[in-house]
């Protein structure tokens, strides 16, 4: 019975994903690995992140498209494309989009604080996977999700 549990263990620590976050920490849509983005439910999502306790403070808020580019020699390539969402001094933790997405693509998004005319970075996000002796590694990247097919 021990040894069965350390298996387990061990597989569980060969296959670890490690998320840690800058500026802001996003809680919808979800993030995680960058390579398997996470599905919204509709195509005005509502956006979400942890509020910062801070006198004063509003936020920006950014959406990107996504571009994916799959080569059969190179395998899948993502990259933030033009910003198709803005929005300036919005006074709490959370915003539905007001323009529809396009169903069946990529997307980019990040927050940032703002203080007047004092605004933070970007909000990003570091993604390490751990396969065994291998691993994934994603850096400084915005938020990635994706919308349904409809």
């Amino acid at each position: 019975m021990k040894r069965n549990g350390l298996a387990m263990m061990l597989v569980v620590l060969m296959l670890a994903g490690c998320t840690s976050f800058h500026e802001i920490k996003p809680l919808s849509p979800e993030v995680g690995n960058p390579n398997f983005p996470k599905q919204v439910e509709t195509l005005q999502p509502t956006f979400k992140w942890e509020a910062v306790q801070r006198e004063g403070i509003t936020y920006d808020l950014i959406v990107f498209e996504g571009i994916k580019i799959e080569s059969l020699w190179e395998g899948v390539k993502r990259s933030v494309g033009k910003e198709i969402y803005y929005r300036e001094g919005l006074p709490q933790a959370e915003h539905k989009i007001e323009a529809a997405l396009e169903p069946g693509k990529e997307y980019y998004w990040t927050v940032r604080t703002r203080q007047g005319d004092k605004v933070s970075e970007w909000a990003k996000y570091d993604y390490t996977l751990f396969l065994g002796t291998a691993y994934m590694k994603a850096g400084n990247q915005p938020f990635i999700f994706k919308t349904p097919e409809q």
